[in-house]
């Protein structure tokens, strides 16, 4: 048997079956199914020796280390849950395997063959990070990529309910156009991408991301509703992709009470200690019924009904005019006729 390599760069010889043809990358070999491969001490021993050697020199000589580039992902971006890392890589003989590094020192994960990508769950991370891909050829070369810095957040924004808040007069009645506001931190991560505003589940609105814990304001004109409650929502979406709601409701009161001033009535004598008098209702919520002689409120403001307040005449002599002011929750306010009284 003779085998033919072609120099030193030569491959062993890959045998099929009992002496078929045999295929080298760089030369090539013929073996007769009925040639010997080798005798001991024959001259043909040698010559199947030289292919293995000249593999082994080769790597031997390959000082060249692999060329690796982390394409994904991009510098500076955000990141959140499990992520795709991929990275492209070559070398002249051949890359053995790729790792991909967190801050150059943790190993994420490793991928032997191209398309070189492995996946990285975020969740035990969070804020700035550097991310690198090493590649190792057959002989133990490493390349190192250069290194993409990323922000990791996996945190959601935290939303805080703005204006108008609760308090016990107006409680949630609103009428006219209201400014709705809501505070809104990413906890200095990524920072917030844009916020939304819904009306009852339907979208209304949106905002570009202010700085961290901005308030964001909606102008929400309730003119055109009916007077009931609504379902107010926010929802604010971080530059990692990470969406947080927050919602409320506030019920829209824009119809003016009902007022009657019913004593004393108009024209009438009056003297000493004398009981006012009036009717008053709402259609969602009325907060109080306050008295005024001549422009002067009477203090304290009747609250539920009978509507009534105390005016002393003692010497308060001529001619007055007493009205009835009801107010409801939203702060819409009715005056009742005039009653134009005489004391003597």
């Amino acid at each position: 048997m003779r085998i033919f390599t072609g120099g030193a760069r030569g491959i062993a010889v890959a045998l099929v079956g009992a002496g078929a043809l045999a295929a080298a990358s760089c030369g090539e070999a013929q073996v007769g199914a009925n040639d010997p491969v080798s005798a001991p001490g024959a001259a043909g021993e040698q010559e199947l020796r030289r292919p293995a050697n000249d593999v082994a020199n080769l790597l031997d000589d390959d000082v060249v280390p692999p060329t690796v580039e982390l394409t994904s992902p991009a510098t500076d971006s955000f990141l959140r849950g499990t992520v795709a890392l991929t990275a492209d890589a070559s070398d002249d003989v051949g890359v053995a395997r790729v790792d991909f590094l967190l801050d150059g020192a943790t190993v994420i994960g490793t991928a032997t063959q191209a398309p070189y990508t492995v996946n990285w769950n975020t969740a035990a991370v969070s804020g700035p990070h550097s991310l690198t891909a090493q590649a190792f050829d057959a002989a133990g070369n490493p390349g190192t990529s250069s290194a993409v810095s990323v922000l990791v957040d996996n945190a959601l924004p935290i939303i805080l309910t703005g204006p108008p808040q609760y308090n016990p007069s107006n409680q949630n009645y609103v009428r006219g156009i209201v400014n709705v506001g809501w505070a809104v931190t990413d906890q200095s991560l990524s920072g917030v991408a844009y916020v939304e505003f819904l009306q009852n589940g339907v979208w209304m609105g949106s905002a570009s991301g202010l700085p961290d814990a901005s308030t964001y304001y909606f102008s929400w004109d309730t003119r055109v509703l009916g007077n009931r409650s609504y379902t107010l929502t926010l929802r604010a979406t971080d530059r990692a992709g990470n969406v947080q709601t927050s919602t409320r409701s506030l019920i829209v009161d824009n119809a003016l009470p009902f007022v009657a001033l019913t004593a004393p009535t108009n024209g009438a004598q009056v003297s000493g200690v004398v009981t006012l008098s009036a009717n008053a209702s709402d259609s969602q919520a009325l907060l109080y019924v306050r008295f005024e002689v001549d422009g002067e409120m009477l203090t304290p403001f009747s609250t539920s009904a009978p509507f009534t307040k105390t005016w002393d005449t003692t010497g308060k002599s001529g001619t007055h005019q007493i009205v009835a002011i009801a107010m409801d929750r939203a702060g819409n306010t009715k005056r009742s006729t005039v009653a134009t009284v005489t004391v003597p």
